[in-house]
């Protein structure tokens, strides 16, 4: 008969025995032989954190206002489009796909992920569908706003196929399947991307094979978008062969495109107010105040500096400063900061006059959802808004218009042979649609007046004809939000506290389009960010302004100064007036800039709203690891930072060990494009006190008969490279611990620079091309080769 001591030695070995095994379990990645916590990515080091916290903090609580599935059936649909983006695309994508999609059987709903639990996926029924809408960020990450559902379904960040399974919210009619609880739950899902990236697509690719893995059905193949290629194209191919199955799955026998050209449904519907209500018109994004800013709740960071950093150069090269005292956000270097712009007066005109708004630009108006039960109720951030107002400050109006949208939302409205013959083709016809809106970057208002002077080449026209006008509802819908563009920092935040800087150059050329179709103001494009904060430089160093709030006579509402070199402006239509050109053929659009707070127009003191997007692009935490930065032209502007940082450290301890920091910086001339010169001359004659090998080798593509580029430099100095590579080893012998940073081109330099550092290891180590390529692979997976790239 056993005593009550060994009972209770028994029940210590048994509850020891479910301790270790436990434990072993919870920690079998790194007991057997997964990676070192030091090896881990940023970015996976952060999602373990994550899961860490939701672990100790147990199973999420209901809340009904966060049932995307309740909401769904509360409005009578039985379609939820779901969008991951970043920067407006994917949710664009998702409101057109929401309009293409809907009959009578197939009534959807777009919504944002981030105001709804990921734990009420496996309550859809067997008779609805989830589709997802969603854009890659960076280096193959979630967007912002998918990242708790990615998270959750992709839980183990080094390998999200490994993930365990999620714990899902079971509905009151059936059990969930332990291993695969997305049983009888249907999905579509379309990707956006880019090629140019090594992790192409790589948030709908995971997102789709563990939806699968957990049981879920996908209506058709997965669609992937390539943004360096032609994303519409990519859209409208996987809409053709999709759609028609998502109808049938749901029992519709609307067929997806009968050919029939009637007047589409309006999505919004505006209201025009009393002119004496006060309405929002210096582009405003939420009211009241705010304890933290972000993307959706910007800073008016005062403007401290703006400079021309290349004066003699043909572009202008830019420099600007802004103050973020106050504003509760810190900058580090590799951040991003975004800018929301202000489109230019000549294009808000051209397009206040295509829509013949010009006698009525600044009524009030409030627009809202003509659906009860959309998601998005109100198109504008704040609550009353003026037309001119929403086409400078709100929505995207210089983008060409997408073949797909001149078919649903432009084409209806020609009720002219001349307007239909000039369209058709545009609607159904890629090549053409390439050829005359792409290659001409032929905005909605050029296109508007295009229509119009076909009709007017036509002749008179019929007497069952009518001339071509567009609802500004549909304009309204035709044009995106206009977003934020985000640029590299290119100061560091422990040099100068709160005083990130802008490095960019001012974007402008000629499309290539028809002289018919120039319609009033030419053939000349202008980038809407770098222009506008040409306009920021131009305002403060002096050019003409006006005020508009004292223009004499005028009672119209556009608060701000004007900054123009058209002395006749304002006007009531600017895009009558040709824009002045500067001594470097650049094209000076008009701006209505914003001031800082208790300024004047003598003063010159002027806010832009910005905010910091933190970044994984970061300086290794030892910096005694050796650095290779790889940045021509403006990708110069986050290897800044990074060097300010290594100076600074170099001068206040110059005894402590530091890496070889080598920068390979690239322009057009020596003379004429060198940016920052003088300063990094002598930031790097700081960190070679600490680093003595440490040096910027340049590369100037046009002061010789043969272009050289920076991968030409890399092969040049192969031994200093490699010697950097090594990091103090004999030999690799597998990824180098050295930090490579690569910033700008992604479609050409940053391929030919991975190459090259491929190439130079591969002869020095005394390996294949391919297995240097790997090692190259595994340093990005140890986020020790960082690219902050486009295209």
């Amino acid at each position: 008969m056993a005593t009550p001591a060994a009972f209770e030695w028994g029940d210590m070995v048994i509850v020891s025995g479910v301790i270790i095994g436990a434990a072993t379990f919870l920690l079998r990645r790194y007991i057997f032989g997964a990676k070192p916590a030091q090896d881990l990515t940023i970015a996976q080091k952060a999602a373990m954190a994550q899961s860490a916290t939701k672990a100790s903090t147990g199973r999420k609580e209901y809340d009904p206002d966060r049932d995307f599935v309740l909401k769904m059936r509360n409005a009578g649909k039985n379609v939820v489009i779901l969008y991951g983006s970043q920067t407006g695309t994917a949710e664009d994508f998702a409101t057109r796909l929401s309009k293409d999609i809907h009959s009578p059987a197939v009534r959807p709903l777009v919504l944002d992920p981030e105001l709804y639990d990921w734990q009420c996926l496996a309550s859809l029924s067997s008779d609805e569908l989830v589709i997802f809408v969603l854009a890659t960020a960076g280096e193959g990450e979630p967007t912002d706003n998918m990242e708790a559902w990615y998270s959750a379904l992709a839980s183990d960040p080094e390998t999200p196929d490994d993930s365990e399974v999620p714990e899902f919210r079971a509905p009151k009619d059936r059990e969930l399947d332990e291993d695969m609880p997305l049983q009888g739950i249907s999905y579509a899902m379309f990707g956006l991307g880019n090629n140019t990236y090594e992790q192409f697509n790589h948030h709908a690719r995971v997102v789709d094979r563990r939806l699968l893995s957990l049981g879920a059905s996908r209506v058709g193949e997965r669609g992937e978008g390539d943004d360096d290629a032609d994303i519409e194209e990519d859209f409208s191919r996987w809409k053709e062969a999709t759609l028609p199955l998502i109808r049938e799955h749901l029992g519709s026998t609307t067929p997806l495109d009968s050919g029939d050209e009637s007047m589409p449904e309006p999505t919004w519907k505006i209201v025009e107010v009393d002119s004496a209500q006060q309405a929002w018109v210096k582009g405003e994004l939420f009211e009241g105040s705010v304890a933290t800013h972000d993307s959706r709740h910007p800073f008016m960071a005062p403007v401290t500096a703006a400079t021309e950093l290349t004066p003699t150069a043909d572009r202008h090269l830019l420099h600007v400063e802004v103050d973020l005292a106050g504003s509760g956000m810190r900058h580090e270097a590799g951040d991003h900061i975004g800018v929301y712009p202000t489109n230019a007066d000549e294009e808000v005109d051209l397009m206040l006059d295509a829509l013949k708004l010009l006698d009525k630009a600044d009524m009030p108006i409030y627009v809202r959802a003509t659906d009860p039960f959309a998601a998005q109720q109100s198109l504008f951030p704040v609550e009353t808004t003026t037309y001119r107002a929403a086409f400078r400050h709100y929505l995207e109006i210089t983008a060409p218009v997408p073949r797909s949208q001149i078919k649903s939302m432009v084409l209806p409205y020609a009720r002219s042979e001349a307007a239909r013959n000039f369209l058709r083709p545009l609607a159904e016809d890629k090549d053409a649609h390439a050829a005359t809106v792409g290659s001409g970057c032929m905005s909605l208002a050029r296109l508007v007046n295009a229509v119009r002077e076909a009709e007017k080449q036509s002749g008179s026209l019929a007497d069952c004809e009518q001339p071509f006008e567009l609802p500004i509802e549909a304009a309204f819908e035709l044009c995106p939000r206009l977003q934020a563009r985000l640029y590299s920092v290119s100061s560091s935040g422990k040099v100068r506290p709160e005083r990130p800087t802008i490095t960019a150059v001012v974007l402008q050329y000629d499309a290539n389009t028809p002289q018919s179709e120039q319609a009033k103001m030419g053939a000349r494009r202008c980038g809407v960010a770098t222009n506008y904060l040409l306009g920021v430089l131009r305002y403060l160093r002096g050019d003409h302004a006006v005020d508009l709030e004292a223009a004499p006579g005028s009672t119209a509402l556009r608060t701000g100064y004007l900054v123009t070199n058209n002395k006749q402006l304002p006007v009531a239509d600017s895009s009558s007036v040709a824009m002045a050109m500067d001594h470097k053929d650049h094209a000076l659009q008009s701006f209505t800039l914003q001031p800082a707070p208790n300024s004047s127009l003598e003063a010159r003191e002027l806010a832009i709203p910005v905010f910091i997007r933190k970044s994984a692009f970061r300086l290794p935490a030892d910096q005694a690891t050796p650095i290779i930065m790889i940045g021509p032209g403006t990708g110069l502007a986050p290897m800044r930072a990074f060097i300010q940082e290594r100076a600074q450290a170099a001068r206040e301890n110059p005894n402590q060990p530091m890496g070889t920091t080598l920068l390979f910086f690239g322009a057009r001339t020596e003379e004429h494009d060198y940016m920052y010169r003088e300063e990094l001359e002598q930031l790097f004659a700081d960190i070679r006190q600490a680093a003595p090998e440490s040096q910027i080798i340049t590369a100037f593509s046009r002061d010789q008969p043969q272009k050289i580029y920076v991968q030409h430099r890399l092969a040049e100095h192969g031994e200093l490279v490699y010697r950097a590579l090594l990091s103090g080893q004999q030999q690799l012998g597998g990824a180098p611990k050295a930090h490579v940073y690569v910033c700008g081109d992604a479609k050409n330099m940053a391929k030919d620079v991975s190459k090259a550092l491929a190439s130079l290891i591969a002869e020095r180590e005394a390996i294949s091309e391919q297995v240097a390529a790997r090692w190259i692979s595994d340093m990005r997976k140890l986020s020790r080769y960082q690219e902050d790239v486009w295209s």
